[in-house]
């Protein structure tokens, strides 16, 4: 069971971490905009960013709607990549892959343009038959929906959420 509680403002002291029925404290924070998140299981995290995920469903349907989360994720976070970064830096080759839709994902051999890449998982090697860009480090966000703790760490990463151990 989760427990979510609104954020405070920045000029704000945060709210005091809540407390499970028997006085422990939950296992994990994750921090979506206006809401902190707790609780003891990743799933439920996810449950709080996925209408309906906590639903009875097998595996397979878990398994799409987390896809579905990073998809969406990844187009906002590549449009807010592009607007906020600097595109006109980069080749028209490298923003038409930047702008396109992802509706096919992208495959560039290689990236390391001006703005980042931002890719899923699910769409490359070793998981389905694309090839990874050759990229250094920081040109590709990847984000990760293989299960839930990996798609919650992936979001972290790229900074579209914040998750942590509670205290």
């Amino acid at each position: 069971m989760s427990i979510r509680i609104r954020n405070t403002s920045a000029a704000q002291a945060p709210p005091s971490e809540p407390l499970k029925d028997d006085g422990t404290p939950y296992a994990y924070e994750m921090i979506d905009g206006w809401w902190r998140v707790y609780a003891d299981d990743p799933a439920e995290l996810v449950a709080e960013l996925i209408p309906g995920y906590a639903a009875p469903a097998g595996e397979e349907e878990r398994a799409a709607a987390r896809l579905r989360l990073a998809v969406d994720f990844q187009v906002r976070l590549q449009a807010r990549l592009a607007v906020d970064g600097n595109l006109d830096a980069c080749t028209p080759e490298e923003q038409e892959v930047i702008l396109a839709d992802r509706a096919e994902p992208p495959a560039p051999p290689a990236w390391n343009a001006a703005v980042p890449l931002v890719l899923v998982t699910s769409h490359y090697e070793p998981h389905a038959p694309r090839l990874r860009p050759r990229a250094p480090a920081g040109a590709v966000i990847w984000l990760d929906p293989a299960d839930e703790l990996s798609l919650l760490t992936s979001l972290a990463g790229a900074g579209l959420i914040r998750l942590g151990r509670a205290a």
